[in-house]
């Protein structure tokens, strides 16, 4: 293995799923609030990353629950990587023409390669226009500008915001609103990371269940979405929905 802190018999990944609640709406594709994706997204790279025996936290468990940001930069003690999880905005309006995934990482440089790799794989991933971007945020003080950076050096853990371009153009909010465009995400970003890592072994080949969120297990289309992890699952489900196994039981 490579990257990991001196006594961890395996990588310890921290994952941050930005903002709570409702937050950030799209000005173009009204149904998406990045703070929905970030939930969903985090929770299938968890599963992702878990599947290459990658042990993996987040920084909190409830998706409503308000978290200061240096608080979750900090969550990453002891952990090996530190990734929050966003999708960007130009302005207030929708623009078409901005749509480049950028990864913003600390102001030391140590997260410059990973996370042109990640930024890169979401490009590809996504379709983007633009080419990716990696830039570094210095504060008034001199410090990291944004919190969760500057909480996640703090405790020793190199940290990144991955933006997942932007929710201001109507083409990338749309492919956000997919779950099965955010599962392609996470297992591109799980390899990327598991890569960095020096853990290519090939994943598991085991029948997969899915535990799928739904108003009724007859009503397919009122579907949010779908984890291997019943627990996480369980995580993303909101009041008047339920989770069914692969069999339609409500677990």
């Amino acid at each position: 293995m490579k990257n990991v802190k001196a006594g961890h018999t395996k990588p310890v990944v921290c994952l941050d799923a930005g903002h709570y609640g409702k937050y950030n709406r799209s000005p173009a594709v009204p149904e998406y609030y990045e703070s929905d994706m970030n939930w969903k997204l985090h929770l299938m790279l968890k599963e992702e990353l878990e599947s290459y025996g990658i042990e993996v936290i987040t920084t909190r468990a409830d998706k409503d629950k308000d978290l200061a940001l240096v608080d979750r930069g900090n969550a990453s003690k002891d952990c090996d990587l530190f990734i929050s999880i966003h999708s960007n905005a130009a302005g207030s309006k929708t623009n078409d023409n901005v749509d480049y995934p950028l990864a913003i990482v600390q102001l030391d440089g140590k997260g410059n390669a990973l996370g042109e790799k990640l930024a890169d794989t979401v490009k590809q991933t996504m379709g983007c226009k633009q080419n990716a971007n990696v830039w570094t945020r210095r504060g008034t003080y001199g410090g990291e500008y944004y919190g969760v950076l500057w909480g996640s050096a703090n405790v020793g853990t190199m940290g990144m915001i991955l933006e997942h371009s932007f929710h201001t153009c109507t083409k990338m909010a749309k492919w956000l609103s997919d779950d099965a465009n955010l599962a392609k995400l996470a297992e591109a970003e799980a390899k990327v990371v598991a890569e960095w890592f020096g853990m290519t072994e090939a994943k598991t080949t085991e029948p997969e269940h899915w535990y799928r969120i739904r108003k009724s297990w007859a009503d397919a289309k009122s579907q949010t979405a779908a984890y291997k992890s019943k627990e996480n699952a369980i995580k993303a489900c909101h009041i008047g929905y339920s989770v069914f196994d692969w069999n339609g039981k409500e677990v």
